[in-house]
């Protein structure tokens, strides 16, 4: 199994030759946001050179508006930007997970499907804060 941190680089490599991210800095700094396991595969989102991204609002949808980019690694190797419905449902999954984990907690929060029993929380913030509008 491939460290989470090597799939973040591998993923910006991935952007970066489909020009997806243009820079001065050839290597931005990144941090891994959320990890979301499922049997069939593993969702990372990861924050590139956003300094603004404040995790103590990051429960907030107006806080939380992430431009999203998608890079697969199966059998072909692909990267382009994401639809206005992938955007918001990576941005309400993040929200979610900031909610979930509650205020002692911070980024990367995992969140694991497979373990044959839904995900549980210590200490979770109240989630009706959370209002998200899908297009």
């Amino acid at each position: 199994m491939t460290a989470p941190e090597e799939i973040v680089l591998r993923a910006m490599r991935l952007i970066v030759k489909k020009r997806l991210w243009q820079s001065a800095d050839a290597s931005p700094q990144t941090r891994l946001l959320a990890i979301q396991k499922w049997r069939s595969r593993t969702y990372l989102v990861f924050d590139i050179a956003h300094d603004k991204y404040d995790t103590n609002l990051g429960h907030l949808p107006e806080h939380n508006q992430l431009h999203v980019l998608v890079a697969h690694f199966s059998k072909k190797k692909a990267a382009y930007p994401a639809s206005s419905w992938v955007s918001q449902q990576v941005n309400h999954d993040v929200a979610m997970l900031h909610n979930a984990n509650g205020y002692d907690v911070s980024p990367p929060f995992v969140e694991d499907h497979t373990l044959g029993a839904p995900p549980t929380y210590r200490s979770p913030r109240d989630i009706s804060l959370l209002r998200v509008k899908y297009v």
